[in-house]
């Protein structure tokens, strides 16, 4: 086999691996999500079902609620681990297609997804996301979640000795606060990975765009 049938064969080889461990990241994502969300609408079921029965006392359902939103933080901790795994996963896709399209650039035309040269007709995948993204995606509508059940604590707790439009006030403010807090970071860990690839690709002499 001749030296550059050795390179192909490693960059496709080394693509494959990638896309394969991509995928078995967005896989353990989705049944950790999907887990949590299981777990949580049944809580909320049982807790609304129970409350409405006027015999279950209050801290019993606050029980309720704290495990479920210790459940809710594991969970989202977990979710901005699989963000990040995949962002650098993408990352290093990119780099292997950008080398394949340099050997072959008559391919250049053909090839969809983002390369470190070009940006493909459906976008970059860009390593500084936008807020929103981070907002609908798993880790944060987890977040979502878990500011909404802080919210909804925070409103009855008020409720108990203040008027209701007051609850309700308390219980919007504080969910939007821990909301914010879960995309913060989200958006924080994200940025320190993006600086972290950047960083390795300008030590290869590689465009991070």
């Amino acid at each position: 086999m001749s030296e550059p049938d050795a390179a192909l064969t490693i960059a496709l080889a080394e693509y494959a691996q990638l896309n394969d461990g991509r995928r078995a990241v967005s896989e353990q994502s989705h049944a950790r999500f999907n887990f949590f969300l299981i777990i949580a609408s049944a809580s909320a079921a049982v807790a609304a079902g129970v409350t409405g029965t006027g015999r279950v006392p209050g801290w019993a359902v606050a029980a309720v609620g704290g495990v479920v939103l210790l459940l809710g933080v594991g969970a989202f901790a977990r979710q901005v681990e699989f963000t990040v795994r995949y962002r650098r996963a993408a990352v290093a896709e990119t780099a292997i297609r950008t080398y394949l399209v340099r050997r072959a650039p008559d391919l250049a035309p053909f090839v969809l997804m983002p390369t470190l040269d070009d940006d493909g007709p459906f976008g970059a995948a860009p390593l500084r996301r936008r807020w929103l993204r981070d907002a609908v995606g798993l880790a944060g509508t987890v977040g979502l979640l878990n500011g909404a059940l802080v919210g909804f604590g925070a409103g009855f707790a008020v409720a108990g000795f203040a008027p209701s439009w007051a609850g309700a006030a308390a219980g919007l403010t504080v969910a939007a606060g821990a909301v914010t807090a879960h995309v913060a970071y989200v958006r924080r860990r994200l940025a320190d990975t993006a600086t972290q690839v950047e960083g390795a690709l300008a030590g290869r002499s590689l465009p991070a765009r």
